[in-house]
């Protein structure tokens, strides 16, 4: 009887060892406290939809929508200029009164490109911003005729106006019909402003060219001028348009544009001036160099990582890294008649680089960021740093972003991947301004995850 009980514990033995094996896998282990994240996850967030996502940043779908968005531009109400003139016993006396809107816009360009002050302009192309953008015409001076054309890519241009007079009004014109009074210093207008603004949408980099065609002093035609071939300059001011909306962010500059690029040419570059609204970026300007410019880009993500050292606290801080991709493309202008007809990309580089920005946790890890193994090294509790490492294989799109951490018992080596939808997350990917947490600090639950 007694050996009965012995062979019994023996087996039961037997049988207790083959159910607890998995003490003994380091995989199982894995797979064990991964599961135990899970739960102590959702106990602390709510249940996981199936298809959350961890990717914070709006790069991806912003690029998204870059990639395949349809370059609009359209014609739209102008800026609303209401500045009376009037001539007492010969002298010009100018009347605003302070309900009139813009006057601070139109001191600005009186003051920023006055008559007789010079400049000097280059070749360049604007690119357009991630956002939208409004151009809106304000101020014609110059003598001669012309029309305003903006050419967004390599669409058709857009004329925004016509300018069929010749004169050298001083202050805002209207476009046609003008009205005014002559006086021992020149001709001034008496009525507001209704000229049309271009309102453009454009994927990031798109070039825009800003230029008068068809100039004529009479009947002699001149050479087209503007952006393309320095008649145009970029004029910064803090002066905001009144009367439309925009972004509460919104930059505001000038482009001055200069209509005769031949003889007797003053360079004031106020015969036509153009304020560009962005909401909030205007378009950036680029030097142009034997009819070739280069579009530099870039994109950052921020990771942070749990090292699963411990479960519960879900500061994400135990590896935060900071991963850029710098793109510069080269672009290729054909001119014809001197204008630009076509941008051609004729190359592209791509640069990355990682920098590790913070240790919240002790745990040895290695990370593999695209297709570059970073070097191997020990955690340290709550440490900002600024390593920074060249890497290559990076995709912005698919976060391909893992760690390796050796565990505490030295032998088991977990891999934490960039999480699938609807997984409990030991990585999320962040813009490069969100702050990580501090120690033992859990993300809180409106940060994050507002659709729990």
């Amino acid at each position: 009887m007694k050996k009965l009980v012995v062979s019994c514990a023996a087996i039961l033995s037997l049988v207790a060892c083959s159910n607890e094996k998995d003490l003994f896998d380091s995989s199982a282990i894995e797979q064990k406290q991964k599961a135990e994240y899970s739960m102590q996850f959702e106990k602390q967030y709510g249940k996981i939809s199936s298809n959350k996502t961890w990717d914070f940043t709006d790069f991806s779908a912003s690029m998204t929508r870059a990639a395949s968005a349809e370059t609009r531009a359209v014609l739209v109400d102008g800026l609303n200029f209401d500045l009376n003139y009037s001539v007492t016993n010969g002298r010009l006396f100018s009347s605003m009164a302070a309900r009139s809107q813009n006057k601070a816009l139109y001191d600005a360009i009186k003051t920023s490109l006055p008559d007789g002050r010079q400049h000097t302009g280059v070749p360049v192309v604007l690119t357009a911003p991630s956002n939208s953008f409004t151009i809106y015409p304000v101020s014609v001076q110059g003598a001669w005729t012309h029309d305003l054309y903006v050419k967004v890519g390599n669409g058709t241009p857009i004329k925004v106006y016509s300018k069929t007079w010749t004169d050298y009004s001083h202050g805002f014109v209207n476009g046609e019909g003008l009205k005014g009074v002559y006086t021992l210093v020149g001709f001034y207008l008496t009525q507001y402003t209704d000229m049309p603004g271009l309102h453009v949408e454009a994927p990031a980099g798109t070039p825009i060219e800003i230029y008068l065609a068809n100039v004529k002093d009479g009947r002699t035609s001149k050479p087209s001028v503007g952006t393309f071939n320095g008649q145009a300059i970029y004029v910064e001011t803090e002066a905001k348009p009144q009367g439309i909306e925009m972004h509460e962010n919104a930059i505001v500059k000038y482009v001055g544009i200069e209509d005769n690029n031949g003889y007797g040419t003053d360079n004031d570059y106020n015969d036509v001036v153009l304020a560009i609204v962005g909401n909030p970026e205007v378009p950036e300007e680029i030097k142009v160099t034997d009819d070739q410019y280069d579009v530099t880009s870039s994109v950052t993500k921020r990771y942070m990582i749990e090292d699963l050292g411990s479960i519960g606290d879900f500061d994400f801080n135990d590896i935060v890294v900071d991963v850029t991709e710098t793109t510069t493309s080269t672009y290729k202008r054909t001119m014809t008649n001197g204008v630009v007809t076509a941008n051609e990309l004729i190359g592209t580089e791509k640069k990355q680089k990682a920098v590790l920005r913070h240790l919240g946790g002790v745990l040895p890890f290695q990370l593999t960021i695209g297709s570059t193994e970073l070097p191997e090294r020990q955690g340290i509790l709550d440490k900002d740093l600024e390593e920074e490492y060249d890497i290559e294989g990076w995709d912005p799109y698919a976060n391909n972003i893992s760690v390796k951490v050796k565990q505490k018992d030295n032998e088991s080596v977990f891999v934490i991947p960039f999480p699938k939808a609807g997984e409990a997350p030991m990585i999320i990917a962040t813009s490069e301004t969100w702050q990580w947490m501090p120690e033992k600090q859990s993300v809180p639950k409106d940060w994050f995850y507002t659709d729990f």
